[in-house]
């Protein structure tokens, strides 16, 4: 019996031991759009009281995940969507040009890491869309600060997107 014991609680403790392996070479993105923005402030506004709000959501929701870098678009209301994160978990918030990166630039920098990467309807949908080689995800409404996009890529480049929801919790 005790044989039988120690045979099952080994057999836990290798697979338990073979997925913390695999989990360091798989390289997580979660793409996820600026909180709510000011409307009255032309071509780059501040967050209102709300998108504050979300952003400090986002910290809640990231509490017990590791996370290796956080990446903002220049524009204010990225930047204040992604500062509560980056002070959070002690990480400068990087900037990133829209213009420039790609869903394969992405993971050439972060290969291996997690990484939480702050833009817009039009761009974050494009970053997962190239991660998975499709064409899957379109661009977010105007009105929609709730979706975000994992995509979840192993060293042999095979990946994993999925769209998912963060409703606001208002106070």
């Amino acid at each position: 019996m005790y044989l039988l014991c120690f045979a099952i609680i080994s057999c836990n403790n290798s697979t338990s031991q073979s997925d913390a392996e695999t989990d360091e070479s798989v390289t997580t993105f979660y793409f996820i759009r600026h909180a709510e923005k000011k409307t009255n402030q032309g071509s780059n506004p501040d967050l209102t009281a709300q998108g504050q709000q979300r952003a400090n959501q986002w910290v809640n929701y990231f509490f017990l995940k590791d996370v290796d870098a956080v990446l903002s678009s220049d524009t204010n209301r990225t930047l204040q969507t992604a500062t509560p994160l980056a002070k959070a978990k002690k990480l400068d918030t990087e900037i990133y040009d829209v213009s420039q990166v790609n869903g394969k630039s992405l993971l050439e920098q972060y290969r291996g890491k997690t990484v939480v990467l702050f833009g817009h309807s039009n761009t974050i949908n494009k970053y997962a869309n190239d991660l998975q080689q499709d064409q899957v995800y379109g661009e977010l409404d105007d009105a929609d600060f709730d979706h975000f996009f994992i995509v979840k890529v192993d060293d042999n480049g095979n990946s994993n997107a999925v769209k998912e929801t963060m409703e606001l919790e208002v106070d």
